[in-house]
C-alpha cells in the first residue's frame, strides 16, 4: 500500500475555520481602534477651536481700554488698543469689538477708530449657551454694566459657554485695571 503525505479534508476545514475566526478577530479591533482615533481627532478639533476662540477673546481684553464697555446677555462691546499695524498705515491704534451670539455662532466683529469698515470673524460653532459678567470692586459680578464716565473699570470679565461636547465652560479673565 502506499502511503502518501497530506492533509485531511477536514483538518483543512478547521485551520481553514481557525483562520478566519482569526481574521475576524483582528478586524473587529482594527475597527474599533480606528473609530476610537476619529472620535479622539474630533475632539481634538473641537478643543482647538475652543482653545483659539478663547485665546483671541483673552488677547483682545489684554489690551482693553476702560471705556466704553457695553454688556448684555450674549453680547459684550469693548474698545482695545495696541492694534497691530504690520503695514504702517496712518490709523488709529484703537479698535471696537463686539463680541455677539448669532445662530449659535460666537462671532468678533472689529472696526478700527474712524474707519466705516466692519470685519466680521467667526469665533466658534455650535454654542449652545453664551453669558458675560463683570466684576465690580462694590458690586461684585454684574450681568449689566452701568454706562457713564463715572464708573469704575471692571477688574474681571467671566465667560460662560455651552459648545458642541463640552457642557458648561466658565472662564474668568483678568482685566489691566484689576493687575497691581
Amino acid at each position: 500500500m502506499n502511503k502518501q503525505a497530506g492533509f485531511t479534508l477536514l483538518e483543512l476545514v478547521i485551520a481553514l475555520a481557525i483562520f478566519a475566526l482569526l481574521g475576524l478577530a483582528s478586524w473587529t479591533l482594527f475597527d474599533g481602534v480606528v473609530r476610537v482615533q476619529r472620535s479622539t481627532m474630533a475632539h481634538e478639533a473641537e478643543f482647538r477651536s475652543l482653545q483659539r476662540a478663547i485665546a483671541v477673546i483673552e488677547r483682545d481684553l489684554l489690551h482693553i481700554t476702560e471705556h466704553p464697555i457695553r454688556l448684555e446677555q450674549t453680547q459684550l462691546q469693548v474698545q482695545r488698543g495696541n492694534w497691530r499695524n504690520p503695514l504702517d498705515q496712518a490709523r488709529s491704534e484703537r479698535q471696537a469689538l463686539t463680541y455677539r451670539l448669532e445662530n449659535t455662532a460666537l462671532w468678533r466683529d472689529s472696526q478700527g477708530e474712524g474707519t466705516p469698515i466692519v470685519q466680521r470673524q467667526k469665533l466658534l460653532d455650535d454654542v449652545r449657551h453664551l453669558s458675560w459678567r463683570l466684576f465690580d470692586r462694590q458690586a461684585g459680578w454684574r450681568s449689566d454694566w452701568p454706562t457713564g464716565q463715572a464708573v469704575d473699570a471692571p477688574l474681571a470679565l467671566e465667560l460662560q459657554l455651552s459648545t458642541g461636547r463640552f457642557e458648561s465652560i466658565r472662564r474668568v479673565l483678568l482685566l489691566p485695571g484689576a493687575w497691581p
